[in-house]
């Protein structure tokens, strides 16, 4: 993953990573000293720089009517975290108390493009649950882009969550389970008089079905214990006829 990348997932702006890295890198600095190096101009980069200050993700000194920035240690994003993960957890049981709980009823929710779809990654993190999974990848890679679809091992990984996915044998399958021990992933291929065209990925209490249609890509994902528990079965059905 880009460093920006990582930066940005932890609630920061394009712009705002690429001036704390502009920073880091030229060591000790004034605002024209950053804008210049990224070609920004010097009131958008002094207004981030001020944020970022504010944030603790930059300091500063005085010196002969000038200030001089630098950035302060990565590991500080670090702290932050444990700082939000603290304070979450202390008002945690509150909020699931005050949670309506929806019976029986299951929940289903739409999710109409690329960027909304890519939510039920996102969502499957969140949960910490480990994964299975029924897709067609080449058509997958195809819609999401083979960069995307790398981020979201690499993240799945750091969470340590395990996988076991069901594909087409295809060239490019082969080399994915080649990566299996190192990915967290146990790859199987489906039989042959099995084609799939829609992405099925079940986990936790929920199951989501994605419609790889070109024109309008959908997602559909439902929360329902019930639900999750049959398809799990149909899926170790599956499962034991691949290798």
């Amino acid at each position: 993953m880009h460093i920006s990348k990582a930066i940005e997932q932890l609630g920061y702006k394009s712009h705002e990573a690429k001036v704390y890295l502009a920073a880091l890198g030229l060591g000790e600095c004034t605002v024209s000293d950053i804008s210049q190096k990224i070609k920004m101009p010097r009131t958008s980069v002094q207004s981030i720089v001020d944020k970022l200050h504010s944030d603790g993700l930059m300091n500063f000194y005085i010196k002969k009517r000038y200030k001089y920035w630098h950035a302060e240690n990565p590991e500080y994003f670090l702290t932050q975290l444990k700082e939000r993960e603290a304070a979450l957890r202390t008002v945690l049981p509150r909020m699931s108390a005050m949670r309506k709980d929806g019976g029986s009823k299951p929940v289903v929710k739409i999710f109409n493009n690329i960027d909304d779809i890519k939510l039920i990654h996102q969502d499957m993190l969140g949960t910490k649950h480990n994964i299975l999974a029924v897709v067609p990848w080449n058509s997958w890679v195809e819609l999401l882009g083979l960069d995307y679809l790398d981020d979201f091992v690499e993240t799945r990984v750091n969470h340590f969550l395990k996988i076991k996915l069901l594909v087409p044998r295809t060239p490019s399958s082969v080399k994915l389970r080649e990566r299996d021990v190192a990915e967290l992933r146990h790859t199987r291929f489906l039989p042959r008089r099995i084609e799939i065209e829609d992405v099925l990925f079940i986990y936790s209490d929920k199951v989501a079905l994605i419609s790889l249609n070109k024109k309008n890509p959908t997602g559909i994902l439902i929360d329902d214990p019930s639900t999750s528990r049959t398809m799990k079965v149909f899926f170790d059905e599956i499962w034991n006829q691949s290798v």
